[in-house]
C-alpha cells in the first residue's frame, strides 16, 4: 500500500488535510502504507493529492477519497471503528458531516481567499514545493475551487460578488467554523480521544482539519488563534502528532533548534567582533571631527568679526571706551585739582 501526499512541513506528517486524514487512521488502524512524498498531483484523477494505491497479485486499486479508502482498508481488515457502538457510529458520521460544512470550507477560505494568507503563504508554499511549470496551474486552480466552493455554501451573501477580506462572507465563514471548533471542544473535554481511549474515525478527520490550521504560520491567524484557546483540542493535535509521528516532529524540532542556535551565534559574534573596515572607521572618524569642528569654528568666528565689522559694531565699541577713558582722566584731574587748592589754603 502506498499513499502518494503533500511533503511535511511545520512538524506534521503532510500540510494537506485530505492526505493527514489518511495518514492518521492509518496508523490508528494499523494499515501498513508507505508514504511518498511527490508534491506532484499531476497523474491524480482528481487533480490534487493523496493518491492511494494497493496493488496486488490478482487486483490494483486506485483512491483518491478519505471515506473509500476507509472501506478499502475494512475489506482488508484495518479498521479503527471495530469497538464502536451503533450509537457511536452514528454520531461519527454527524460529527464528520458538521466538520466537512462548516470548518473545512473556513479552512480553504484562510488559505486561498484570505488576500494576506494566500499572496504571502499559500501560493509560496505551493510554488515552492510543486515541480515545474505545475507551479504556475494548479496554485489558481485550487483558489478557484475554493471561491466557487464559497459562493455555493454563502450565495445569499454574494449578490455584489464580493468574498474577500472584510465581508459579510468572511464573518459567516468564521462564525461557523468557530462553533464548530467549540462543540468539538466541549465534546472531546478531558478524554484522549473523541470515544474514550482509543483513536477511530472521527479523530482521523479531526486531526485533518485541526492540525493545519494549528500548526500553520499563518499571516492573518485570527481562527488559529481562535483554536489555540480550544485547550483541548490543542492537546489533542499535539498528542497524536507525538505518538504517532514522532519522527516527524523531532525533525522539525532539531531544525528549529538549530536555526536558533545559528541566530544566536551570529549575533554573539556580530557583538564580540567587528570588522576590520569598521574599526579603522571608528579609528579615523575621532581626528576628522576634531578637525572639522575646529575648521567650522574658526569660519563662524571670521564671519562674525566680519559682520560686526562691516556693520560698525566695532567702532561704536571703540567710542564707548574713549568716552570712558576721556571721562576716567577728567575726574582724576578735578580731584587733583580740589587737593592743590586745599593745600594752598593752608
Amino acid at each position: 500500500m502506498e499513499l502518494s501526499t503533500w511533503s511535511e512541513d511545520w512538524g506534521l506528517p503532510s500540510v494537506d488535510s485530505e492526505c493527514l486524514k489518511i495518514l492518521a487512521y492509518s496508523k490508528f488502524c494499523g494499515a501498513p502504507i508507505t508514504q511518498k512524498q511527490t508534491n506532484n498531483p499531476f497523474w491524480s484523477s482528481s487533480g490534487t493529492l493523496p493518491v492511494f494505491q494497493h496493488t496486488s497479485s490478482t487486483t490494483s486499486t486506485t483512491l483518491t477519497d478519505f471515506q473509500a479508502v476507509v472501506k478499502h482498508l475494512a475489506i482488508c481488515n484495518y479498521s479503527a471503528d471495530f469497538n464502536l457502538t451503533q450509537k457511536q457510529r452514528s454520531e461519527t458520521d454527524a460529527f464528520i458531516n458538521l466538520i466537512k460544512e462548516k470548518l473545512s470550507p473556513a479552512i480553504q477560505y484562510i488559505l486561498w481567499i484570505d488576500t494576506k494568507n494566500h499572496i504571502e503563504f499559500t501560493r509560496v508554499w505551493y510554488a515552492k514545493h510543486l515541480p515545474f511549470p505545475l507551479g504556475y496551474y494548479y496554485p489558481s486552480r485550487y483558489q478557484q475551487n475554493a471561491e466557487r466552493l464559497i459562493e455555493s455554501l454563502y450565495s445569499q451573501y454574494t449578490e455584489f460578488g464580493e468574498i474577500g477580506n472584510d465581508t459579510v462572507v468572511e464573518t459567516s465563514v468564521y462564525k461557523a467554523a468557530q462553533e464548530c471548533l467549540t462543540l468539538l471542544d466541549n465534546r472531546l473535554g478531558e478524554n484522549p480521544y473523541m470515544f474514550g481511549r482509543s483513536p477511530s474515525r472521527l479523530d482521523a478527520v479531526m486531526y485533518g482539519y485541526l492540525a493545519p490550521l494549528l500548526k500553520a504560520p499563518l499571516p492573518n491567524n485570527t481562527l488559529q488563534n481562535y483554536l489555540k484557546n480550544c485547550s483541548n483540542l490543542v492537546r489533542f493535535v499535539v498528542k497524536i502528532s507525538q505518538n504517532y509521528f514522532p519522527q516527524t516532529v523531532k525533525a522539525w524540532e532539531d531544525k528549529n533548534n538549530s536555526e536558533e542556535e545559528q541566530r544566536n551565534k551570529k549575533k554573539d559574534e556580530s557583538k564580540k567582533k567587528k570588522s576590520p573596515k569598521t574599526q579603522d572607521q571608528e579609528e579615523n572618524a575621532w581626528p576628522h571631527e576634531t578637525r572639522n569642528k575646529i575648521i567650522a569654528g574658526a569660519v563662524a568666528s571670521t564671519a562674525m568679526l566680519g559682520y560686526a565689522y562691516t556693520s560698525g559694531l566695532i567702532d561704536i565699541v571703540r567710542n564707548i571706551e574713549i568716552q570712558i577713558v576721556t571721562g576716567d582722566d577728567q575726574e582724576y584731574e578735578e580731584e587733583n585739582e580740589e587737593d592743590l587748592d586745599d593745600e594752598n589754603e593752608d
